[in-house]
């Protein structure tokens, strides 16, 4: 049961029911008929112009597949996960809160250099509790002092970090009874520990895989 044709592609009234279901709920539905219409003119003049047979076209459409793959893996996994909030940990948050940390920050180059410490260069961070990033606030919140964390991926290398010592701030926390939000914090932690049993659950997987590569 055919719903309407552009030249040659006919789009069937179950096939435009699916369409439907994706329209912006702000457009009508004959602009997005309209819509339709000027995509499917546009993918024949590409198809034409044999856009569709380039090998920069091709691998385009690999890479979006594979990162398309990689998200929804990761966002249900993620929605799957079941993480506790203790008071503890959020008293921890707020006692924290009024320190000062002393941080080693390891950058290695790869993953064997970090687990063997060589090649290594350091940067060390002195910073309020509540400036540092949110993955290093959750880093430190678990990290005894003198201990060192799991090594860590990133743009830069593999990154650990190392707790020195933490200092309570002379300045009052008089304010900090009305900044603090147990419902945001609570959140935080929560988030955190989730993304925590995500990294996790990748370093199973590459434990479990069987990785070569040329030296």
């Amino acid at each position: 049961k055919p719903f309407m044709s552009i030249n040659d592609r006919i789009i069937s009234e179950d096939e435009f029911k699916k369409m439907l279901s994706r329209k912006p709920t702000q457009m009508t539905q004959d602009y997005f008929v309209d819509s339709i219409i000027e995509n499917q003119l546009l993918i024949q003049e590409a198809v034409k112009m044999d856009i569709n047979k380039e090998e920069t076209f091709r691998q385009s459409v690999e890479s979006f597949y594979e990162q398309s793959l990689i998200k929804t893996l990761l966002e249900r996994k993620f929605d799957t996960l079941i993480v506790d909030v203790s008071s503890d940990e959020i008293e921890k948050y707020k006692i924290f809160s009024g320190y000062k940390f002393y941080i080693t920050k390891h950058i290695f180059s790869t993953l064997k250099d970090a687990r063997t410490n060589s090649n290594e260069t350091t940067q060390k961070i002195k910073e309020n509790f509540i400036d540092l990033s949110d993955d290093l606030k959750f880093i430190v919140m678990n990290l005894d002092k003198g201990k060192s964390s799991r090594p860590q991926f990133s743009r830069f290398g593999v990154l650990v970090y190392s707790l020195d010592k933490m200092v309570k701030n002379e300045k009052s926390n008089d304010g900090l009874e009305k900044e603090f939000n147990i419902k945001e914090v609570s959140l935080y932690i929560q988030n955190k520990k989730k993304e925590q049993r995500m990294d996790e659950w990748t370093d199973q997987i590459r434990e479990s895989a069987e990785i070569w590569r040329k030296k």
